[in-house]
């Protein structure tokens, strides 16, 4: 099931990139950014994915995600958001398409990251170690 849902993920990742990232270039190049503009829909996107990576990391060392990498987390989900809807044709239908790809593959990648922690046996999924396990005698008092 992990392969099902990287290549998902995968697939996801590629539309939100393409979408995500020409929105963001067009977006900076109107506001004057020139060359820059190419760097920018990367930098947002990188924030996004050194939060998340930061997360799983503190919650593999069973650590809370902490203050910062949620904020960053948020920002650039937010600055995506926002540039994709801007860059949108002005309608209700146009921006809601726009919106949809920095929200799918920020919530498809953060299920990726949970079941991916979930198979390593990270914070939160039980372990049982075999030599704990005890025969089930029935239920009743001796």
């Amino acid at each position: 099931m992990l392969r099902v849902t990287t290549a998902s993920v995968l697939a996801v990742a590629a539309v939100a990139a393409v979408a995500s990232y020409e929105h963001m270039r067009a977006l900076a190049e109107r506001a004057g950014e020139g060359w820059r503009s190419w760097l920018l829909p990367v930098s947002v996107d990188g924030l996004a994915v050194a939060a998340s990576m930061t997360m799983l990391v503190r919650r593999r060392a069973a650590q809370a995600a902490g203050l910062l990498p949620w904020v960053a987390l948020l920002l650039g989900l937010g600055a995506s958001l926002a540039a994709n809807v801007a860059a949108a044709d002005p309608t209700v239908v146009g921006r809601l398409v726009a919106a949809w790809p920095p929200v799918g593959l920020l919530l498809s990648y953060e299920l990726l990251l949970q079941q991916h922690n979930g198979t390593r046996g990270g914070p939160g999924v039980p372990t049982v170690r075999p030599d704990a396990v005890q025969p089930f005698d029935g239920g009743g008092a001796r």
